[in-house]
């Protein structure tokens, strides 16, 4: 009995068109070849599993086949084609770059490169395996033997990261980039190996596990041969899901619904769930991040499915979930998403990163940057367009006018404008705060009319309805208000006279001043009080409204010399302080 092989090495492609997904590669390499151009040196670039080495052993079999076939395929009979599929040609030398990095090494290439191939008319063909892991001396050692190497050798260079080799190495070879391979000829692949090997395989179980492979033939093949082993020949999604770890699809749709509903204990409770079936964390959290990544498409790209490679029913499903949450929170989500999985490659606790994630997720306010204060104020405009009131704390007692008409007492807030005061941090505000304020439901003060009107008593405590209302409506806004004052008392309702008739105009028309107006009157006189603005720049000034300091420091040209002559400030600290004078 022989012994067993791999899925993706007894599979391995051994013509230039069972390549998969890279047909703009094998077509101009069989064509270089049918036409005797074969180049003298090649770059092959591109993700993992996608063919390179493949496709470079098809090459050198193809340029030493003593019965090439139609099309530029290998004969796969000949001695040469047998030798170099079994890996005993010494016509074909596989380097793996990573381990034959040195000058040493690349010295010895060149020796060897000399020499003449095993056959009369065979050509020599180098593979070079990461070759982007060269130091930079041996690329510099390359150099030459690239440029102008014996007319039998060839030189393959594989790499998952060209940018890092050096820019003469790069122009000295023919250079073909490898794409990821496209889901449906995956599962195609997939679907035809497993029929050759007996697997019971559904087309939702295969399209789950080319998702996971990213584009690689050769993780698919590996991903295959695993969820084959553990559900005794079959393939379906739940067997996929136990054999990578993965949480179950339905779960995602319900953390997206936790972050529309700002529903913390809910993703908490996800965590738990996922965590208990076994699934592995890191794995959610990326599944995660590339839902939340559909989400951000199909919001802003209405031709999202020329950008993926995903099928119809995940792009369904994308545009489902992306009508429950904003583009903001997505865009906060995928924020966190990334950082958690740049915490769980540095190896620190799964769980709490993943918990605190879902936390930060799914409420905002726990997380104080401006991503979440912009989700906030995104969802209380929200609230105000649509008419709902903004959450309150039940059942708190108000206090009365007369308990609050001290110097010392401090602005009753309205519901309204406590929402504000949670996402407008200091006096100045934004415009967006602000025009909230305006949106928001005027607050009434719940004192009964006030039944004497004393102008002195107004006068007097005027400044403090200055400082209340400077602090309630912002600086936009009291500027407006900045100069007026009380003048008179007109039966029930006190005037306030203003610069002019602009000030006056633009004190009537807005709503939400005069309520802030309106409360920090009743503070001063106990109850609600009428007022009207008159404008009237030469109306006789009832008092200054300078709050009174008992004291204050006095003026430069109100200080006076000592008779006593000028202060030795040195003196004075060692007189304070008791300390010495140390030289």
């Amino acid at each position: 009995m022989s012994d067993y092989q791999a899925l993706y090495r007894k599979y391995r492609p051994q013509l230039f068109s069972e390549v998969v997904g890279q047909a703009h590669v094998t077509e101009t390499l069989a064509g270089e070849v049918i036409a005797g151009k074969v180049a003298h040196a090649y770059l092959f670039a591109g993700p993992r599993g996608t063919g390179k080495t493949t496709t470079a052993r098809i090459l050198a079999k193809a340029i030493n086949c003593a019965d090439l076939q139609p099309g530029g395929e290998p004969c796969n009979v000949c001695n040469s084609c047998v030798s170099i599929t079994a890996g005993t040609s010494m016509d074909v030398v596989e380097l793996d770059a990573a381990s034959h990095n040195k000058v040493e090494d690349v010295r010895e290439i060149r020796v060897n490169v000399g020499t003449v191939a095993s056959v009369g008319g065979a050509r020599r063909v180098y593979i070079l395996d990461e070759a982007h892991m060269l130091s930079r001396a041996a690329s510099n050692a390359l150099l030459k033997t690239l440029e102008e190497p014996p007319e039998h050798a060839h030189f393959v260079l594989a790499t998952t990261e060209p940018y890092k080799l050096p820019d003469t190495i790069r122009s000295r070879a023919q250079r073909f980039d490898f794409h990821a391979i496209g889901s449906e000829a995956l599962v195609t692949h997939l679907a035809a190996v497993a029929g050759a090997e007996g697997i019971e395989a559904s087309t939702d179980g295969l399209a789950l596990i080319v998702r996971h492979a990213t584009g690689s033939a050769r993780d698919a093949l590996s991903l295959l041969e695993q969820v084959a082993a553990m559900g005794e020949g079959a393939v379906a999604p739940k067997k996929v899901a136990r054999a990578l770890g993965l949480a179950d699809s339905e779960v995602f749709g319900r953390v997206v619904a936790a972050v529309a509903a700002q529903d913390a204990a809910a993703a908490l409770t996800l965590v738990s769930e996922v965590a208990s079936v076994g699934a592995d964390l890191r794995r959610f959290t990326a599944e995660l991040l590339e839902q939340f990544r559909g989400l951000f498409l199909v919001q802003y790209a209405p031709n999202v499915e020329e950008i993926v490679d995903e099928p119809a029913d995940v792009v369904a499903e994308w545009r489902s979930l992306s009508t429950k949450v904003g583009a903001a929170d997505v865009l906060r989500c995928i924020d966190l998403l990334g950082a958690a999985l740049s915490d769980l490659r540095d190896g620190r606790e799964e769980r709490l990163i993943v918990e605190l994630t879902l936390l930060k997720m799914s409420r905002p306010e726990t997380s104080p940057d401006v991503p979440s204060l912009i989700s906030r104020l995104d969802r209380l405009e929200e609230r105000v367009k649509r008419g709902v009131p903004p959450t309150v704390q039940p059942d708190r007692p108000k206090p009365s006018a007369a308990a609050v008409s001290g110097s010392d007492a401090e602005p009753i807030a309205s519901p309204a404008e406590a929402e504000v005061s949670e996402v407008a941090a200091d006096d100045d505000g934004s415009e967006a705060a602000e025009d909230l304020v305006d949106a928001a439901p005027s607050a009434e003060p719940e004192a009964a009319p006030a039944t004497d009107l004393d102008l002195a008593a107004f006068i007097e405590k005027w400044p403090m309805v200055v400082t209340r209302v400077r602090e309630a409506a912002g600086p936009r806004r009291f500027a407006v208000f900045r100069d007026a004052r009380p003048v008179r008392v007109d039966g029930s309702k006190l005037v306030i006279t203003v610069p002019g008739p602009f000030h006056r105009d633009q004190l009537i028309e807005d709503r939400g001043l005069a309520d802030v107006v309106t409360a920090a009157l009743a503070e001063v006189a106990g109850g609600k009080v009428g007022f009207t603005y008159e404008a009237d720049g030469n109306a006789p000034a009832a008092a200054p409204v300078v709050p009174t300091v008992e004291e204050r420091a006095p003026d430069k040209g109100d200080l006076v010399e000592s008779d006593e002559g000028a202060i030795d400030p040195t003196a004075l600290v060692l007189d304070l302080l008791g300390g010495e004078v140390v030289e």
